[in-house]
């Protein structure tokens, strides 16, 4: 898997310098910010596989800054941080797509904890998109296989025109095979076999 690169906000040094330590004991890169509006005008040059951030900050808060990754689309798991843990909070910051929340005073084992959480989310997406893709390979193998096989058909308008009034009945059967396995309506067959039966009546 390539590298991970993390966005860490926080205005608290010390949080910043914790979580930077943790990250690169995880072969995480990383990239901080004191405010969440840096954050944002860095996206232009850089990309993140996660962000984690301080709830409260100066500024754009922890939250506001969930609702703009998600007016641009950006759908990078964000982990939210806070010493003004509440339910209230927790839900608010779940509703809006926060990925996971930790409240602070935090261990490390925690921050370990959401980074696991974020690595097994990311191999599931993986895994994911490869099934997507061998789906889409097999849906159009088998449009394939369907096209050959409507080629193989007879051109059912001059079917009817071509046989004999003995033959009638053979083509009527075997036009209830083409109906048996899908290749013509119903209605396709009415019509057909009406036509076929006039030629001997």
């Amino acid at each position: 898997m390539d590298h991970v690169r993390a966005a860490i906000i926080d205005d608290d040094d010390e949080i910043l310098d914790l979580i930077e330590q943790i990250l690169k004991e995880e072969d995480i890169q990383t990239r901080r910010y004191a405010r969440a509006e840096k954050f944002l005008a860095d996206l232009k040059r850089h990309d993140f596989d996660l962000i984690i951030t301080d709830l409260m900050l100066p500024g754009i808060s922890g939250l506001d800054l969930l609702d703009d990754l998600n007016s641009r689309g950006i759908d990078t798991p964000v982990v939210i941080i806070t010493g003004y843990a509440s339910i209230d909070s927790a839900i608010e910051a779940v509703n809006r797509g926060a990925f996971y929340y930790i409240k602070k005073p935090f261990n490390i084992e925690e921050i370990r904890c959401a980074i696991n959480r974020f690595r097994q989310r990311r191999d599931t997406m993986e895994m994911v998109k490869a099934l997507q893709k061998q789906i889409q390979m097999l849906q159009e193998r088998i449009e394939e296989i369907n096209r050959e096989k409507l080629q193989d058909i007879p051109d059912l308008n001059n079917l009817q025109g071509n046989l004999e009034a003995g033959k009638a009945f053979a083509a009527i059967e075997y036009l209830g095979k083409l109906k048996s396995d899908g290749l013509i309506s119903d209605k396709e067959f009415g019509a057909y076999k009406g036509k076929l039966l006039k030629r001997i009546i």
